[in-house]
């Protein structure tokens, strides 16, 4: 049989701007924007079926026809306004939610001076009452959302001659549905939350994995050849085979370090177990017995901190030059650590002119970041007496607890 293709008819193909970005969202980050979507669409519907019977049911029992024709086409209006603001993130402002309920509460509290007692049940704004507390729930707060449908519900009951068991039922029916939105948003933001952090830690993972392999299939097999066959070139090649195995120890501890890299950045970890790693035939790190507990991202600064202080023990204090690290917390909200070299030292006029020449490592990176955290940092040092530094920094512990 000869084969057949099928075209798109003429009049489909006028349809392709049909899309789920056009109708119902478009930026593709603004995950809220789908959910949204169902709220706007069935907010819309409640708003067609409030104009119906207004004009079917409503309008002939009124004592102002005038004023139910011109609450209705008020909602309309209102109600493509709104909704369409709603759309941008840029536009969920506070003041929108404010003047979204305030234009709700307009209608409700116009029926009372259009149409007699009894003959707008649930009055000129119906069920559509209720999208501007779903509006809310969803792009501010579970809290607002509630205090909205409240206050929406007492406008409905306010008027003693307007009041009603079914507007009771509906107050009631609103609140509660407003209320498991407002919680379902907030489970939805969590889990996507959750997830976003858990994609995070298994790419950061996947790609220490990927550098462990590239590193171990390069660098490290370097450094062994040179700490293997480095002696055999004489004075200068056992002390490059001594600068090898260290590179070599620093490189294996920091690769194998997965304790400290799948915690989020809030999460206390052991600051003795990061600071550990540092430990090195030139480097001797004392630690206490017991935990050092700390959020993870005052570790991350400690650790940079000190990082620069080994680094300047590298460049300045000598080639022979040995570093202790001494960890201590003598209060719960404060650890202090004293890094001591050996080395050549310095003066306060060597500091200073450091500093004039455009080297900030000591300003910037050693004291301007334990500042910043609100602690201290004291260098003691003098020529030919090595260098001693006492940083101390602040733990909320209140944050920790919590």
């Amino acid at each position: 049989m000869p084969e057949t293709q099928w075209e798109n008819p003429q009049s489909l193909q006028g349809l392709r701007w049909l899309t789920p970005q056009s109708l119902w969202y478009r930026d593709r980050n603004d995950v809220l924007g789908r959910v949204y979507t169902v709220v706007e669409v069935a907010r819309g519907l409640l708003g067609v079926h409030v104009v119906l019977v207004n004009f079917l049911l409503v309008l002939p029992r009124a004592s102002n026809p005038s004023g139910v024709i011109v609450a209705s086409l008020a909602l309309v209006f209102w109600h493509i306004f709104v909704s369409l603001r709603m759309r941008r993130p840029s536009r969920r402002t506070y003041m929108a939610h404010l003047a979204d309920l305030g234009v709700t509460l307009a209608i409700i509290l116009s029926t009372a001076l259009v149409v007699p007692p009894g003959a707008a049940p649930l009055s000129l704004a119906g069920y559509w009452a209720g999208g501007a507390a779903a509006y809310a729930a969803l792009f501010s707060s579970v809290r607002c959302g509630v205090v909205f449908s409240v206050v929406i519900a007492a406008s409905m009951l306010v008027v003693p001659s307007h009041f009603s068991l079914e507007r009771l039922g509906t107050s009631f029916v609103m609140i509660l549905l407003t209320t498991c939105l407002g919680v379902l948003i907030e489970q939805f933001r969590t889990t996507i939350v959750e997830q976003e952090q858990e994609r995070v830690r298994s790419a950061a993972l996947a790609e220490r994995e990927r550098l462990s392999r590239l590193v171990h299939d390069g660098a490290l097999q370097v450094l062994a050849l040179v700490e293997r066959e480095g002696p055999e070139l004489g004075p200068r090649g056992i002390r490059l085979a001594a600068l090898a195995r260290e590179s070599e120890m620093q490189l294996r501890s920091h690769l194998q370090d997965r304790d400290v890299l799948d915690v989020e950045h809030t999460t206390t970890v052991d600051l003795a177990a990061v600071l550990d790693k540092y430990e090195s035939a030139k480097v001797t790190v004392s630690t206490m017995a017991s935990l050092v507990q700390v959020p993870r991202f005052l570790a991350d600064e400690i650790e940079a901190a000190l990082a620069e202080v080994l680094n300047n023990v590298e460049t300045h204090a000598g080639p022979e030059a040995k570093v202790w690290i001494l960890l201590d917390q003598e209060m719960c909200d404060e650890v202090i650590l004293w890094v001591r070299d050996n080395g050549v030292g310095m003066s306060a006029e060597q500091v200073g002119a450091a500093a004039q020449n455009g080297r900030m490592g000591i300003r910037d990176s050693i004291v301007g970041r334990v500042s910043a955290l609100g602690g201290s940092a004291i260098l003691k040092s003098s020529p030919g007496a090595g260098a001693e530094w006492e940083l101390r920094f602040p733990i909320d512990v209140d944050a920790m607890e919590s």
